[in-house]
């Protein structure tokens, strides 16, 4: 998948600790109880969701078919162009009015509040590269291995953080998402970056080396 990219005015030392307080905090806004979702409830509106866009709901795409064709490249080029202004114009096209998000951390129901959330999400980065490695189907349960790669001033000498991840996609019959859910682990690294709590991981890991070469 191609490059995204994001310019922004913030100050970069808070980049990295931001991209992960927007992932927590990003599609919450609305939301009164300043606890957020715990995790049964987030468990519980991915069940929901799976029954809601269940097919016939979702549509079954002949395998190797132009219709679903389209929808899988009209999705990679979405995310391959993510920008706060990109989302704003196309999340609309690319997602149901009614679909439903699950990164993990945060459930989130309607394509206003999709848009919301990946105009914040990409707006806290200054380069953010995500490819499309491969793609599984199941009727109408579509499953993309991806490789995302965050490119920012604020980790140093790093440089970078890479993560992978899978993401179950679910379309209608335009081709927009139903349902989408991500399955990786949203702090691979970026605990690193993060004053104190990096330093605490990097002994961490090296007590556990030296346990193992025992």
């Amino acid at each position: 998948m191609k490059e995204l990219s994001a310019q922004t005015g913030r100050h970069p030392a808070r980049a990295a600790a931001s991209w992960l307080v927007v992932m927590f905090t990003a599609a919450l806004g609305a939301c009164s109880d300043s606890q957020g979702p715990t995790p049964a409830d987030l468990n519980a509106a991915y069940e929901s969701a799976l029954s809601a866009t269940a097919a016939p709901v979702a549509r079954i795409y002949v395998a190797g078919s132009a219709d679903e064709a389209v929808a899988l490249e009209r999705l990679e080029a979405y995310f391959a162009t993510m920008t706060p202004a990109s989302v704003v114009a196309d999340t609309g096209k690319i997602y149901s009015a009614d679909g439903f998000l699950y990164d993990n951390i945060a459930a989130v129901q309607g394509v206003d509040d999709i848009t919301r959330y990946f105009a914040k999400a990409a707006g806290e980065v200054d380069a953010l590269s995500v490819e499309f490695l491969q793609v599984a189907r199941s009727d109408e349960d579509y499953f993309i291995r991806w490789r995302m790669t965050i490119d920012s001033p604020a980790l140093g000498e790093k440089g970078e953080l890479v993560s992978y991840g899978v993401t179950q996609f679910r379309f209608d019959n335009e081709g927009r998402v139903l349902l989408h859910r991500d399955f990786w682990d949203a702090a691979t690294g970026l605990y690193e970056f993060i004053p104190v709590l990096g330093g605490l991981v990097a002994r961490t890991r090296s007590t556990l080396a030296d346990f193992s070469d025992d």
